[in-house]
């Protein structure tokens, strides 16, 4: 029925697709605080039930739910009530500015406009999600100080900012937005809480250790922390006396060098960057995901060093790794754990790789064979290929240990090179109980992709080697690898 509604309304509104996204499927009890006016002719659809009407409105943009005051009374106050804001602008504005930088002024110009619009019109007591997704920088701090302001005034529980800048565009730390200074709140007369947000993204905003250590002492219901690429003002976070309501956090890029924390509810952690000092006390921790981010160097031992207490607990595990240096010869990082400790509930692991081609992962065998109940291993390549003769290296094959529980391999970004043939043909050589084994080529432009028939023949090689009760099949290319965050959580 409600699709059908929404198919019937949508010619109406003529919209191209979409400055701001909401979603939601339920009743929130902003929407009771919504005042409507009441009128002597009720339209049929001033009469449809207030959950139905929400279960529409979830399928318009922001704009298509503002022209949607034409058709009902009750829809012109209704639309302005919605208590899920999410801004951001995908296609095809960000498409046409990264064709032509020279757009950038003027898209950010229109998207603050329609934001601030948005929020001016808002009338609901209190929202439960805002996102602002955009290039945006430290220009439109006053705007974006005032979104700020209305989602802690309307007591926010999700809060995203997310200023990541257009592919290829490099924006100085100066350029970046703030995290507002207590100074700065109270030059505008402004005494907000944090107390109400569950959930806080902040990528490409700059923070301090003091913002950070405010925020986790005042979100007393903060469950969720999002920090990527924060500022060189990051160095510590050092919180061990307060236990913390944490169950998932995130550092992905940023300059720290110490972390302290007491969070006995957390059973997520994603670190991507610079090897730290990591004291994670009292946790339940049980999905880890370890990355290099853009830090070129060994992160492997000592995230192994600081968290190896933790391991046996683990039921998912992610590594995101760079296996070399791009401008020096011979100089190889992550290459595995030689002596890794009983993986008891290991269930799902994933290597992220960045490789040159040459480079083994047989140093991994080890930890597969320590994770006896080991079920999903996920393979995702990332081959930085420029300059490099990827066939020189002839294929070592190792007998290991049985791999008794496995049943999925997936091999993304597969391109027949020698250390993704070697870490496959061990793993199928090696299991027992496979079942499915899935590849994916890397999805690159043709003139970029020179090895597409060169990686095609070596599949179909490797296929032929594969037992017979093993159920092959190609996945959807896709763009699979990301070093800056990836959350296992999300």
């Amino acid at each position: 029925m409600i699709e059908s509604l929404y198919l019937s309304y949508r010619w109406i509104l003529q919209t191209p697709s979409v400055d701001c996204v909401i979603m939601g499927k339920q009743t929130w009890l902003a929407l009771k605080s919504c005042k409507h006016q009441n009128h002597e002719e009720k339209d049929r659809l001033s009469q449809l039930p207030h959950d139905v009407l929400m279960s529409i409105m979830s399928l318009f943009t922001i704009k298509e739910a503002a022209q949607t005051s034409v058709l009902s009374r009750t829809w012109n106050y209704f639309w302005r009530c919605f208590p899920i804001l999410v801004f951001k602008d995908d296609f095809p504005t960000l498409h046409f500015v990264a064709r032509n930088p020279l757009l950038l002024p003027e898209g950010r110009s229109n998207f603050t406009t329609m934001v601030n619009s948005v929020i001016d019109s808002h009338r609901g007591l209190t929202i439960d999600k805002l996102r602002v997704i955009f290039d945006l920088d430290t220009s439109y701090e006053s705007d974006i100080d005032k979104w700020l302001a209305f989602a802690l005034a309307k007591q926010v529980k999700t809060l995203e900012l997310n200023f990541t800048p257009q592919v290829g565009r490099k924006v100085p730390l100066a350029c970046r937005y703030t995290w507002p200074l207590e100074s700065r709140w109270l030059s505008r007369g402004l005494h907000l809480s944090l107390a109400s947000i569950t959930s806080l993204c902040l990528k490409f905003v700059n923070v301090t250790d003091k913002d950070i250590e405010c925020i986790l002492l005042s979100c007393h219901a903060l469950e969720s922390m999002r920090i990527v690429h924060g500022s060189f003002g990051l160095k510590n976070i050092i919180i061990s006396q307060t236990s913390l309501q944490l169950k998932h956090l995130e550092l992905s890029n940023c300059y720290l060098s110490c972390i302290d924390i007491k969070a006995p509810k957390l059973v997520s952690l994603t670190l991507h960057g610079r090897p730290i000092s990591l004291i994670v006390r009292d946790s339940l921790l049980s999905k880890v995901s370890i990355g290099n981010g853009f830090y070129r160097g060994e992160v492997v031992a000592s995230a192994y060093r600081n968290l190896s207490q933790y391991f046996t607990k683990l039921e998912y595990l992610s590594w995101h790794l760079c296996l070399c240096a791009f401008t020096r010869v011979n100089v190889k990082w992550n290459l595995g754990i030689s002596k890794p400790p009983i993986m008891s509930n290991l269930k799902h692991l994933e290597l992220h790789v960045r490789a040159k081609g040459k480079e083994s992962l047989l140093g991994w065998a080890y930890l597969i064979e320590e994770s006896p109940v080991l079920e999903k291993l996920t393979l995702k390549f990332s081959p930085y290929l420029l300059g490099c003769d990827v066939r020189v290296r002839n294929i070592v094959k190792r007998k290991g240990r049985p791999i008794k529980n496995l049943k999925t391999l997936q091999h993304f970004g597969y391109l027949g090179l020698p250390i993704d043939i070697e870490f496959a043909t061990y793993v199928v050589e090696n299991s027992i109980n496979l079942k499915d084994v899935i590849f994916t080529y890397q999805f690159t432009r043709p003139f970029r992709d020179p090895f597409r028939e060169y990686a095609r023949s070596h599949v179909f090689e490797f296929i032929k080697t594969l037992p017979q009760e093993v159920a092959f099949r190609f996945g959807k290319p896709a763009n699979h690898c990301c070093f800056i965050s990836t959350a296992p959580y999300a």
